[in-house]
């Protein structure tokens, strides 16, 4: 009981509201970068894997004081064959601006069309107190062009460890197999699991394979890396990993990365800190990389798409068994899912991303929706990959899937029986102006349900069968109401997937398009209404492809069968 308690009270937030839940610099500062046009041809011209600095100065307005720096270069990994470029830009001095570092990272945030999922992500680290990277919007200009909104993400060095009162001298490395997979010795894609101590220099392989800031203690990353990999999951582990880790850290960290549905994490996108100047320091977990969150991730091995999924498994990835053997350990796994529990219910709520959002949205204002031209986008095509103008349907999509992954999740913790694409709910009698979701045992939605009224409460209960033929969605919903006689809200989610690392391939669309080809659109849909005479009754619908819903006012009673539809089929 007691690890129970301490467990739920990592950190409450203040009474009052989330006063203190965003990042310091909510506003869009002004970048202006200056280039001479050979090093400019040169820097986007030559190879994007170049990391070689050119010559360059910045200000912060178009007449303000130059600012001089060590150099300019793209950045990333597979971000960098993208069409907007995220940059690595280093100052000659610290910089207020950058929280006073030297060094920023602007990320062009191309995949994502809210261009808020890495300050979203990083902000609920900063909430629960654990160490994380700051973010603050920039607007771009080069050579007084303006080139896109991006985001700076802090540094993970000395100076973030300084700014969240941990030791800038201690040890900072980050699982970089991933990016080494393929050299001599490295056959998986995470040191954890590898047989460090058949190595004949174990310290020095380490150092060639891992990334690092400073000075690393690497007999303390190989005392580490050899626990892991010869302690089997069980008792042991948990022994072993409550002495080694910071657990309230490392199950915070864990805990946001299944709610935000993160799995491209646990490779080389988190860094190890120990204060190894501390003789009984624990090891803690920095995040790092956020913007394939909130369902955006990788289809057919692109990651620029528009397809949703919330389903990705509470599971570990990237041969990480750190991740694997605490969760296939009961004790620590139990203690996962109490976190992740109370942080769904209590502190990361939809109202609390819907505040969030909002707050994003009026920073952002309508950059999301400039177009090229002579003063804007020259270099780059636009500012993310999606079509422009529906920033409202992006948003709504990152809370539906909250809504939807936070159901998943729930599942999951606790799992239910029945057949696929089957569930009830009760309608008690009193429930105006709730939502009530019918998730199936593999914690599938097959539909919400927005009670408006209650003439009769009880059980209803929704399938999900295929259709003859397919008339736009290749599903037919059917309602079984009993007693219950209900009025309100109905949405239908239905899937639409493709070839994926982490979702189910299950598409019931006409089309595999995310949203629309030359011949169907996800726009056109309308949900049509049977009754139990068969009459059918085409509904006013508001349709949002991003999320893969479709709404219309209903009445629950009897037996109802809805489809969804296209105009001509």
């Amino acid at each position: 009981m007691l690890i129970v308690l301490s467990l739920l009270t990592f950190f409450i937030p203040p009474a009052g509201g989330q006063e203190n839940t965003i990042s310091p610099d909510t506003g869009v500062q002004d970048l202006y970068l200056f280039m001479g046009w050979k090093d400019l041809v040169e820097l986007y011209t030559r190879e994007e894997t170049s990391d070689e600095r050119l010559d360059g100065y910045v200000r912060l307005s178009p007449d303000g004081e130059d600012i001089e720096l060590e150099g300019v270069r793209f950045r990333g990994s597979s971000s960098r064959e993208l069409p907007k470029k995220s940059f690595s830009i280093r100052f000659n001095e610290s910089q207020e601006f950058l929280f006073g570092s030297d060094d920023m990272n602007l990320k062009a945030t191309y995949t994502d069309p809210t261009m808020m999922r890495e300050r979203l992500s990083m902000d609920l680290f900063h909430v629960l107190g654990q160490p994380a990277p700051r973010t603050k919007y920039f607007d771009l200009y080069i050579n007084g062009v303006y080139e896109g909104l991006y985001v700076h993400v802090e540094r993970v060095d000395g100076d973030l460890l300084a700014s969240n009162g941990l030791n800038p001298a201690g040890t900072l490395v980050a699982d970089d197999f991933r990016g080494n997979f393929g050299l001599p010795g490295v056959d998986r894609l995470s040191v954890f699991g590898y047989p460090i101590e058949e190595q004949d220099d174990p310290e020095a392989f380490l150092a060639e394979t891992m990334d690092s800031r400073g000075e690393p203690d690497w007999g303390a990353v190989r005392d580490l890396v050899a626990w892991v990999y010869r302690t089997p999951a069980g008792p042991e582990f948990e022994e072993g990993f409550v002495e080694r880790f910071d657990e309230e850290n490392f199950i915070d960290w864990l805990a946001i990365h299944y709610l935000i549905g993160d799995v491209d994490s646990f490779g080389d996108d988190y860094w190890l800190y120990l204060d190894t100047g501390d003789p009984d320091a624990e090891w803690k977990v920095i995040p790092w990389d956020k913007d394939l969150t909130f369902g955006s991730h990788t289809r057919r091995s692109a990651t620029v798409n528009d397809y949703f999924g919330y389903e990705s498994a509470i599971a570990s990835g990237w041969d990480n068994d750190l991740v694997e053997k605490f969760l296939d350990t009961p004790g620590l796994r139990e203690r996962l899912n109490l976190r992740m529990a109370f942080l769904m219910d209590g502190v990361f709520t939809e109202d609390y991303y819907a505040g969030q959002i909002d707050v994003h949205k009026e920073a952002i204002g309508e950059r999301l929706n400039i177009t090229p031209g002579e003063d804007a986008f020259v270099l780059h095509p636009q500012n993310h990959h999606g079509d422009l103008g529906y920033l409202a349907y992006h948003t709504e999509a990152v809370l539906d899937f909250v809504r939807l992954r936070y159901r998943f999740i729930e599942r999951a913790i606790t799992p239910g029986s029945g057949e696929p694409y089957t569930a009830s709910v009760e309608i008690p009698a009193e429930p105006e102006g709730s939502t009530v979701s019918f998730t199936d045992p593999g914690g599938w939605v097959i539909a919400t349900f927005e009670v408006s009224e209650v003439t009769e409460p009880g059980t209803i209960t929704a399938t999900v069968n295929g259709t003859p033929e397919n008339p736009g969605i290749d599903r037919r919903w059917e309602f079984d109401a009993g007693d219950a006689d209900v009025s309100g809200e109905l949405t239908l989610y239905y899937r639409n997937d493709v070839e994926s690392c982490c979702f189910p391939i299950e598409n019931w669309f006409v089309s595999d398009a995310a949203v629309r080809d030359d011949r169907y659109s996800q726009w056109d849909l309308r949900i049509v209404w049977e009754s139990e005479s068969g009459n059918r009754t085409a509904l006013a619908t508001y349709v949002n492809p991003y999320s893969n819903k479709a709404s219309a006012d209903v009445s629950l009673q009897g037996t109802t069968r809805f489809e969804v539809v296209l105009p001509d089929r």
